[in-house]
């Protein structure tokens, strides 16, 4: 009995190994996508940051590079966007940087970032460099900086220093657990650290495949009773492809499993060791009356009467034996009397299951072959407001309705050829919602489905609270309004309709004009109050069901889907000019801070993307910023329709 108890807890050890490996596995998996979702999502925050900065400074490009750099400076906010920006030129020559003394000429015609912006692209991010002047590790993100005519005028860059405080130093000083890490490895054929919790790591080659930040170990034979496997989970960043490891050590990882697991072998080691000896006493105290028995027995083929001669009355193995005899003549004759109290025993437990499954709150139910009910708890009887006797006898489609019948039909015919189902069942507008399981019971043999064990449970709270965390997820703090991955979630639904339903969909980007002289002027408290009105203001001015999201600093997004026509959206863009420009009363201040707003319309089969269609709203956005702010610019026609 005592090997089979340490073989149970050693097969169960097996068991918990696996699902612990398992549960850390899933657990740094969804902690390192968070944080790579949390990288891509800065380093877009950067790319908006820079296009901002370069429509800014496409009408200085004339001024001296001093003035350019000191706009710049007064214009980013550094380090907590960038460590340093610059303006270079289409043919490789820097005008400016904040971080290069003026005067000091540098080119980049060779840097593959300004190669990629001269090439086209509209954002590019540089594979891992040292840079120039700081000799420090690094990465540039740049846009282009374009005429109205569309010709690249310059390249604008940012420049996000390892060494100096930002976003990816805030990340290299976090921890998995208490001892475990995360590092970033770049892209490339020559795969590097970007990021790692040891800075003398920082620019040192690293694995372009199964990278563990350093602190792998070589799987052993071993690794069930001594696990030195680390749980590595990775990512790859969209906005670069580089690769976010998280790692937490096989000593902290497993450390509740080795402590449960040394318990239990000292106390099979004692339970062991009980048993031996008390096997030992037993067989010392058996084998003295063995052979008496054995001489008795073996007479008595010969001579029945000589099982009479047994003694019963001992206190020992051989009366124990002989009473036992003694006692199964007298079962025999009572068998027929045991064999009918089973059956009320059986009866009186039937019945404690009935209560047993009448005080649970989920609905419990039974169904034959034809669908029937043949039995149902308590819980039915509240949830239909019908007595117990009255629902059985009834079938599933007579109970719930042909609605729900119908949708559980294809569940209901998987159940009945031996499988188990679990689905969802959601009522109109998401108003209740059931998870049901249908078990199959089988005969005897296993071998034939006699009905259907029913159990129906009401998640409408869970589910909820599920889409009521996930809104938290999609919502700016301050203003209330969508962030950015909520804008982008509701632009692509926007757009999968539109295509769907040969439907057109409109973006507006606004603009608070001159947001920073008023942080400036007020501070950032105000400013926010500011932004926090001014979104009250804008969501006024839409219709109901339009998402209307904060994707910047002072910059706002609405989506609009459902047939637009060019004079309906004018009229809400001229709404909100209008409202921006009433005053402001926050802590004692009037302001009034205008607004500029672009807009661009997705007509059905034009074949543009939601990254095009942004463009262009941006586009129209810059046309009305340039042509005097306070104002909105008519929605440019689409590429089918110009």
């Amino acid at each position: 009995m005592t090997f089979v108890i340490v073989a149970r807890a050693l097969f169960s050890q097996y068991y918990a190994f696996q699902s612990l490996t398992a549960l850390r596995q899933s657990q740094q998996e969804t902690l390192v996508k968070l944080v790579a979702e949390q990288l891509d999502e800065k380093f877009e925050t950067r790319a908006i940051a820079l296009r901002r900065l370069a429509r800014q400074l496409a009408p200085m490009l004339g001024q001296p590079p001093a003035d350019l750099r000191r706009f710049a400076s007064q214009a980013m906010s550094m380090p907590q966007f960038f460590n340093a920006v610059f303006l270079a030129l289409p043919d490789g020559d820097m005008v400016f940087s904040t971080a290069v003394p003026v005067g000091q000429r540098i080119h980049l015609s060779d840097r593959d970032y300004f190669r990629a912006v001269v090439d086209g692209s509209e954002f590019a991010v540089s594979d891992l460099l040292r840079g120039r002047m700081s000799d420090s590790p690094g990465v540039v993100l740049a846009v282009p900086l374009r005429g109205a005519d569309g010709k690249l005028l310059a390249v604008v860059g940012g420049v996000l220093n390892f060494s100096e405080s930002n976003f990816l130093s805030v990340l290299a000083h976090s921890r998995v657990g208490l001892t475990g890490g995360y590092c970033l490895v770049s892209s490339g054929t020559n795969p590097r650290y970007a990021m790692h919790p040891d800075p003398s790591k920082v620019m040192m080659p690293a694995k372009a495949h199964g990278e563990t930040c350093g602190v792998g170990a070589p799987p052993t034979g071993w690794e069930l009773l001594n696990p030195t496997q680390p749980v590595v989970a990775r990512y790859l960043l969209e906005s670069n492809g580089w690769e976010v490891v998280s790692v937490l050590p096989a000593a902290e990882a497993y450390a509740p499993l080795l402590a449960a697991r040394n318990k239990t072998i000292i106390v099979g080691g004692m339970s062991l060791l009980l048993a031996a000896l008390l096997m030992w006493l037993v067989i010392r105290r058996l084998l003295a009356p063995l052979e008496l028995l054995h001489r008795v027995v073996s007479e008595v083929p010969k001579n029945p009467a000589a099982l009479a001669a047994l003694p019963t009355g001992g206190n020992n193995e051989i009366g124990e034996l002989a009473a036992t005899f003694g006692a199964v003549m007298h079962q025999l004759s009572e068998r027929e009397a045991a064999l009918s109290a089973a059956k009320d025993c059986a009866a009186e437990s039937e019945k404690r299951i009935e209560a047993i499954a009448n005080h649970v709150p989920d609905l419990v139910s039974f169904i034959d072959m034809n669908e029937r009910y043949v039995f149902v708890n308590e819980a039915y009887a509240q949830r239909f407001n019908l007595p117990v006797q009255q629902i059985v006898g009834l079938t599933m489609r007579e109970l719930w309705g042909t609605s729900v019948y119908v949708a559980s039909k294809p569940y209901l015919e998987q159940a009945y050829l031996g499988a188990s189902v679990t689905f969802s069942l959601e009522g109109k507008d998401n108003a209740e919602c059931m998870q049901v399981t249908y078990q199959p019971a089988w005969n005897d043999g296993k071998d034939t489905v006699q009905g259907l064990y029913m159990f129906a449970r009401n998640v409408t709270s869970e589910r909820q609270k599920m889409r009521s965390l996930e809104a938290q997820t999609l919502t700016d703090h301050l203003t209330g309004l969508l962030n950015r991955k909520g804008f982008d979630r509701r632009m692509a639904d926007a757009m999968a309709r539109a295509g769907a339903n040969h439907a057109s969909a409109a973006l507006l980007l606004v603009d608070v004009d001159d947001f920073k002289t008023i942080n400036d002027t007020f501070g950032h408290a105000v400013g926010d109050q500011l932004l926090a009105s001014f979104a009250e203001r804008l969501s006024a001015c839409v219709r109901t069901g339009d998402a209307v999201a904060r994707i910047g600093g002072d910059e706002f997004g609405i989506v609009l889907d459902d047939a637009l026509n060019v004079a309906t959206l004018e009229r809400i863009a001229q709404a909100i000019v209008h409202a921006a420009r009433r005053a402001h009363f926050i802590d004692g201040h009037t302001i009034v801070a205008t607004a500029s707003v672009g807009m661009a319309i997705h007509y059905p089969d034009d074949g543009q993307t939601a990254n095009e269609l942004f463009m262009r709203a941006d586009m129209a956005l810059y046309e009305a910023k340039r042509g005097g702010k306070a104002r909105y610019t008519p929605p440019p026609a689409s590429s089918n329709r110009a």
